[in-house]
């Protein structure tokens, strides 16, 4: 298991429904658990260009996520730059598939007009390993590269690919929405196609076929506590799926 679950039940809800998280809304360095001022890149001596940008469009984007996956992990050690980029062309949305912490989780796909604001994650190798192993296994996820088109949210000159950049994504497509995708109303995005609505709201249309509508924090906690329960739902949400075919995305070993 990639990190421990919060074995109050209120603290499994409270990160159920909390999915994607609260990041900030300009680039920080997340340190040792807590997010900092960006400009501290410097006084820790740390270089963009040593290092791999991930798209971070989910929880990554989080320092709440971070430290769940990083801290006490020796990789942990050596803080983490995030920075803000519009992402042309697409969209993020909600996975076919609810996680072992009971939350829907998100994918990053192709939508044509949009462009929606997510971060990039500058990892060392140690770290782009860490996270691999807390996004891998399972084969829920796979990690690849996009050809696309971005920009910096702010005026910073990044070192990256400006054609092509990594990502993880889901291996059974989006959520089906009445036949659409459905958008994370916690992400920014200008001109956004698709309806958005919040976790809890998502997590309503995914048990609410499972006899448990009108108990919504006990089908979580179902979903996270009995594994027999949590198969089901997360096969019936499969079933549904939307393939979300990415015309550039190629998988990397």
């Amino acid at each position: 298991m990639p990190w421990e679950l919060p074995r109050d039940q209120s603290d499994r809800l409270r990160l159920a429904k909390g999915y994607p998280f609260i990041a900030p809304q300009t680039s920080y360095l997340f340190v040792d658990g807590r997010s900092e001022d960006f400009a501290k890149v410097t006084e820790y001596g740390i270089k963009l260009s040593d290092r791999k940008p991930v798209i971070a469009h989910g929880s990554n984007r989080a320092p709440e996520q971070l430290a769940r996956k990083f801290v006490r992990h020796p990789s942990g050690q050596d803080p983490i730059p995030l920075t803000t980029i519009w992402l042309h062309d697409h969209d993020v949305v909600y996975s076919a598939h609810v996680a072992r912490y009971g939350s829907v989780a998100a994918e990053l796909v192709y939508c044509p007009g949009t462009s929606v604001q997510v971060f990039l994650t500058w990892l060392t190798e140690e770290q782009l390993c860490r996270m691999h192993d807390t996004e891998l296994p399972g084969g829920n996820y796979s990690y690849g590269h996009i050809q696309c088109k971005w920009e910096p949210a702010e005026n910073r000159d990044l070192p990256a690919d400006p054609n092509r950049l990594a990502v993880y994504r889901s291996s059974f497509g989006a959520f089906n929405y009445q036949g659409h995708p459905l958008a994370l109303s916690a992400i920014p995005a200008r001109n956004r196609q698709y309806e958005a609505l919040g976790q809890e709201a998502v997590l309503k249309l995914v048990h609410e076929d499972h006899g448990v509508d009108e108990d919504l924090d006990g089908a979580i906690l179902k979903s996270i506590e009995t594994p027999q329960y949590r198969s089901k739902v997360v096969e019936a949400v499969r079933k549904q799926s939307l393939d979300v075919f990415h015309p550039s995305y190629s998988i990397s070993r």
